[in-house]
Parts: C-alpha cells; structure tokens; sequence
C-alpha cells in the first residue's frame, strides 16, 4: 500500500514540475510584440451580450484616444534605442532620397557608410545620432498614418448598423491601429513624404492629415547631425568625389 503512495505521489510530482514546465512557454506565445494598447483602466469595454452602436462607437472613440496617448509613450521609450536590421534598409532609402531630391549626396554618401557597416561602438552611437535627430519625424510620420486609418477604416464605420459592423471587425480594427504604432510606419511615411516632394498640391484638399513631414527639415537635420559627427573626428577628410574635382583643377592649370 505505501509503494502505490509513493508511486501516485511521484506521478504527481512529475506532472506538476512539467506543468510548471511548460507555462513559460505558453506565456511567452501569448505576448504580444511590439505595442499593444492597455485597455484595462477603460471606462467603456464591449458589449458582448447585447451588441449595440452607442457601446460598440463609445468603444471605439477611447480607445483611439487612449491609444494615441499610449502610442506616443511608446515612441518615445524605442525610438532611444539603436535601429534594427529591418530599418536600416528603410533609414538608407531615406538618404537615398533626400540625396536625389535635394542635393547632399556628399553627405548621405557617409551617412549609408555608417549604416553599412554599424559594428564599430563609435559608428553605432553616430547612427544612434541620426535616428534620435529624425525621432520627431519619425512620430509624425506613426500619427499620420494612424490618423488615416481612424479617418477611413473606423470612424466612417461608426454609422453602420451592429450587424454590419460588429465587435469583433472592430477588434480586428483595433489590432490593426495598434500594429501602425511601429518605428518602421513611422519610416515608411518619412520615405512616402520625400517622394511626393515634387508632386506637391498647389491647394490643401479636404482631409489632408493635420500633421505633416517637411522634406527641407529632414535635409537640414541630416545636415548639422553629419556636421557633428565631422566636427568630433578632427581634421575633415577628402571624398572621394572632391579629388576628383581637384584632379581636374590641377589638369586645368596646366
């Protein structure tokens, strides 16, 4: 009788430890990456049992209030830290453009060495200079695109009936404006807004987005942060396309 105790109590020693086990695991697939609105302090939640249009809308309009606030806080804590591989490409573009469209391709010559080869301690706090000078555009560029997804996927909806659009689409709605709070949105407006420099409106349409990214300012950021960093190396060094242009100097002369 007491080898069948210790033989039951063993068993239940060993499913409890693999219980325990496995909990992490299950936590760690639950979380979610990247930001996430909190919606435990709301005063409005959904009506699961009795759907409803004035829930589901004063839902709707917390939460995109709320989550504008939360949004920036984010932004501000990750936009402190060093970019990733997957905005590198979207930083390079950036200089790219801003070379092309408003003639500094001296400068964001340097910036993408910077970029191309980040192992250096010295070159990664240079990139970290450039990333935290852009942070305000970068923030705009989340607003704007979080606005236009309020203005077209959400709020136009709020007149629908409950059957039309129920809680769960705006679930999915909800989730997708979170998703829109990344460094990599903010990015990817940046970019749209230096390539639309030349086809700019002469006149402000009805529902232009009340925030904006000015082109010039990026330019002039990329500019005096290059000019810091230039400044902290000494003695400046030739490029590549100034010997050039010296070369031809001296065969002028002669």
């Amino acid at each position: 009788m007491m080898k069948i105790s210790n033989y039951v109590l063993t068993g239940l020693a060993v499913m409890f430890l693999m219980s325990g086990c496995g909990q992490p695991e299950k936590d760690k697939k639950d979380r979610v990456k990247g930001f996430k609105t909190d919606m435990s302090s709301f005063i409005n939640t959904l009506d699961k049992d009795a759907p409803n249009i004035k829930n589901r809308n004063a839902v709707m309009d917390e939460f995109i209030l709320k989550s504008d606030m939360q949004c920036e806080q984010y932004l501000n804590r990750s936009l402190t830290k060093p970019s990733s591989k997957k905005t590198n490409g979207l930083y390079m573009s950036i200089f790219d453009v801003t070379s092309q469209l408003l003639g500094i391709k001296t400068i964001t010559d340097g910036v993408k060495e910077v970029y191309n080869s980040s192992d250096d301690e010295t070159k990664k706090e240079t990139k970290l200079a450039y990333e935290k000078a852009l942070s305000p555009e970068i923030k705009r560029g989340v607003e704007i695109a979080r606005e236009e997804y309020a203005r077209t996927q959400m709020y136009t909806k709020k007149y629908k009936l409950i059957e039309s659009y129920t809680n769960d689409m705006l679930e999915r709605d909800m989730q997708n404006y979170d998703k829109l709070c990344s460094h990599e949105v903010g990015l990817i407006e940046i970019n749209k807004a230096l390539k639309k420099i030349r086809k700019r409106p002469k006149k402000v349409k009805p529902f232009s987005p009340k925030v904006v990214i000015d082109p010039v300012v990026i330019k002039k950021k990329i500019e005096a942060v290059t000019k810091e960093v230039e400044a902290k190396k000494g003695p400046k060094t030739i490029l590549p396309a100034e010997v050039e242009d010296q070369n031809k100097t001296g065969a002028s002369i002669f």
